[in-house]
């Protein structure tokens, strides 16, 4: 009985079976949802043991930062795709090995991907006195940004010293082609990834209300952990897969 509960449990989690040899997806795909995901394995450790042999297809979001860029090079026919990493670090203190050396490794193990954020208000703002005498409507905000969180990433490329060291890929194509992606911002970037132990964490980080600026404001990170296995780029209009950047 408690048996059939587990496994029903657990087949009601399972994630989706996701093809890695597709050269098409489905136009306007946005991948796995990373907030039900995050929900649903922060909340049970049985549902993150039973989706540790699959693998996840995560949207990156590219309006996070500056890391994405997209240039058509006429001579050689081909779009450049390139993703930056060199700033993408997570420095929370699991991620810092304090013994490292330099030259040989990172001080932060784990490398992030943003996966995208939300906004909420947890409740009404308030009259409050901030100090004696002085009192202030504060209102209430709390953002969740989700990441997946990674320790692999020198298996794409050699661990260097290069500002531009990221994720690439040429594509050839035809001039309006290309223009039609770059203008229309359709290109996407997809994180292939499987997770593993602790499979999730977060950190909390809290900003007081005061005179200047009268918002109690909270802060939370919230990671999977996993494996990178590889990072696709395509086109969110069509669904058609532009390049599959692979482990070396």
């Amino acid at each position: 009985m408690i048996l059939a509960a587990l496994f029903a449990c657990l087949s009601g989690h399972a994630a989706a079976s996701f093809d890695s040899a597709a050269l098409t997806l489905p136009a306007s795909y946005a991948g796995d949802d990373i907030k039900k995901w995050y929900g649903e394995i922060s909340a049970s450790a049985t549902v993150a043991v039973s989706i540790k042999d699959e693998v996840f297809a995560f949207v990156v979001d590219l309006d996070a930062g500056p890391n994405f860029t997209q240039e058509y090079d006429a001579a050689s026919g081909k779009l450049e795709l390139h993703y930056n990493m060199v700033f993408n670090q997570i420095a929370e203190g699991w991620s810092w090995d304090a013994m490292a050396d330099p030259d040989q490794r990172d001080y932060y193990r784990f490398k992030f991907l943003p996966l995208g954020s939300e906004i909420a208000s947890k409740r009404a703002p308030e009259v409050v006195e901030l100090y004696p005498g002085k009192t202030v409507e504060v209102k209430n905000r709390w953002r969740y940004d989700y990441f997946f969180a990674f320790d692999n990433l020198y298996d794409f490329y050699a661990r260097k010293v290069d500002d531009d060291a990221g994720f690439d890929a040429s594509v050839p194509m035809q001039a309006g082609e290309a223009q039609r992606l770059t203008e229309g911002k359709t290109v996407r970037m997809l994180a292939l990834c499987r997770l593993k132990p602790p499979y999730h964490t977060e950190s909390n980080t809290f900003w007081k209300a005061t005179f200047a600026e009268p918002v109690d404001y909270t802060l939370r990170k919230r990671y999977l952990v996993g494996d990178l296995l590889e990072v696709w780029f395509y086109d969110s209009a069509s669904g058609k897969v532009l390049a599959k950047v692979r482990q070396r």
